[in-house]
């Protein structure tokens, strides 16, 4: 045998030891379950991108609360069970605290510099420090004057103009956030709102996986601008959010000039640039996101209290003998009296778990090769949270697609009284370091408008309602709420209207 024969003959032989080693050594490696991928594009052919989570909740009846699916070579876990995301992304957050990089929102629409998508690092703690000042629960308690404001409001116009009650719903939200963002009230003319709605409606679709082609497909950033007319359209998207947010945050430092003791989100974050060391369109997107975060969930959750109180009247009856126990027709409800209202509490939480306002679960990325449980997770996996399949968790919440107060009304559940525990008992905020910043803020917002509107009106079926009153028929992307469904909002009396009248006058 000449040499460069024995060469090659070795060569392979060397091949084929390796190769039986690395099989053996993985059939020795547990498996993460998961369905059969199709070769070269994994389950892209397979995960849908509208309501992703049905999909996820197939997944979890079939293959188990850990499920594996790939897209192109991206490894995606999704968890259903909320030990193993408290394990992973809780205790473990150190490495399951990052974003997956996406080229479409992340890199053109936003800039990477939006905080939903900032990767784990200096940038992004720099930006949860400033919304931490705003949203932890002990300075959350100075904006209840803003909050029973805006609430009144929010009953005059469902007293004026019921029909446009999902409308209200949405400007209810807007305007707290917006307060406190910027330091005045939202403007009546509706442009500013329309505009935020604008951009989160393109947002929510724009980073859920599987929503751009560039982000199953990084390379495709490599191709020219005429064979990418994404490109063009993400930067047109953030062209628009720049114009916005950055108007905004200069009219709140206009302002300051002439009022130096204004306060707000914005005018801490002018008069910290220099120590956050922030550029003013990184200031202006910081401001923004806290604007947009604040709007949509919160209007989303409103929204799914209203479908809850159509589809089981009982409930709501039942919260209106409570609250009028406490309160009488020209006494609107307030938050120093919540701990005499368990039931509306239970409500309230029993609203965030029925429906969560983002129920695929945002996506994590986990930074260092890991293992679970047997399995191993390579750095670079997407680990999900679906927050829909644990609030469906039979186990822990038996009829869960029933909306039932009652549930959180057990000593196992009910986790006191106080305003924080709003967050407790459910999954809706998310897990570890990127869990919701705005959460206690959100949470009282939510109680005191939901209990003000019970308090001064019956939600009832509109004779045109018939099928439409789904929890089927909602909107898809990274955050979810109902379509557009009729409703009939009739006070509760006449004097509940003269106080809702006379408490405006006097905000």
């Amino acid at each position: 045998m000449d040499f460069p024969l024995a060469l090659t003959t070795g060569t392979l032989l060397s091949l084929v030891l390796v190769y039986w080693i690395t099989r053996s050594s993985a059939s020795k490696t547990p498996q993460i379950p998961g369905p059969p991928p199709h070769p070269f594009v994994g389950h892209t052919l397979q995960v849908p991108t509208v309501k992703t989570w049905k999909y996820f909740e197939k997944l979890y009846h079939e293959y188990g609360s850990i499920v594996k699916l790939t897209l192109a070579g991206d490894d995606i876990i999704v968890l259903s069970d909320p030990s193993d995301a408290e394990e992973l992304l809780g205790r473990r957050s150190h490495n399951y605290s990052s974003r997956r990089p996406l080229v479409y929102a992340g890199k053109y629409q936003s800039k990477d510099q939006r905080l939903v998508l900032l990767p784990y690092g200096e940038v992004l703690k720099r930006q949860r420090a400033a919304f931490h000042q705003m949203l932890q629960p002990r300075v959350v308690g100075a904006y209840e004057d803003m909050q029973d404001m805006e609430s009144l409001r929010l009953l005059l116009d469902l007293a004026t103009t019921p029909a446009d009650w999902s409308h209200h719903c949405g400007r209810f939200a807007a305007s707290l956030v917006f307060t406190l963002s910027y330091g005045q009230r939202l403007n009546d003319d509706g442009k500013d709102l329309a505009a935020v709605q604008g951009i989160l409606a393109n947002f929510i679709r724009d980073t859920y996986p599987g929503a751009h082609f560039v982000d199953t497909f990084p390379i495709l950033d490599r191709l020219p601008d005429f064979l990418s007319p994404w490109r063009a359209e993400a930067k047109r998207k953030h062209n628009k959010e720049v114009e916005l947010y950055t108007r905004l945050a200069s009219g709140v430092k206009s302002r300051m000039e002439k009022d130096l003791g204004m306060e707000c989100f914005a005018a801490r974050l002018w008069d910290q640039q220099e120590k956050m060391n922030l550029t003013p369109e990184e200031l202006s997107y910081i401001a923004g996101s806290a604007f947009e975060a604040g709007t949509d969930t919160t209007t989303g959750t409103i929204l799914w209290f209203f479908m809850a109180m159509v589809l089981y009247p009982e409930t709501m009856k039942r919260a209106q003998e409570e609250i009028d126990s406490i309160f009488c027709s020209d006494t609107v409800p307030e938050f120093s009296r919540m701990n005499d209202l368990p039931y509306c509490f239970a409500l309230v939480k029993e609203i965030f778990r029925w429906a969560p306002a983002a129920p695929g679960g945002f996506p994590h990325y986990s930074d260092a090769d890991d293992e679970y449980q047997g399995y191993i997770i390579p750095k670079g996996t997407m680990v999900i949270p679906c927050i829909w399949n644990m609030h469906h968790n039979e186990a822990e919440f038996p009829n869960s697609y029933t909306f039932d107060p009652e549930r959180f009304l057990t000593s196992k559940r009910r986790n006191g009284n106080g305003a924080d525990s709003l967050t407790e008992g459910h999954y809706g905020f998310g897990f570890g370091r990127r869990k919701c910043p705005g959460q206690y803020l959100a949470a009282k917002t939510i109680w005191i408008a939901v209990v003000r509107i019970l308090w001064a009106f019956n939600i009832e079926p509109h004779n045109d309602s018939s099928g439409n009153v789904n929890p089927e028929n909602c909107t898809s992307g990274m955050t979810s709420k109902p379509n557009d469904f009729p409703v009939n909002i009739v006070p509760r009396s006449a004097a509940h209207v003269e106080t809702i009248m006379l408490g405006h006058e006097h905000a």
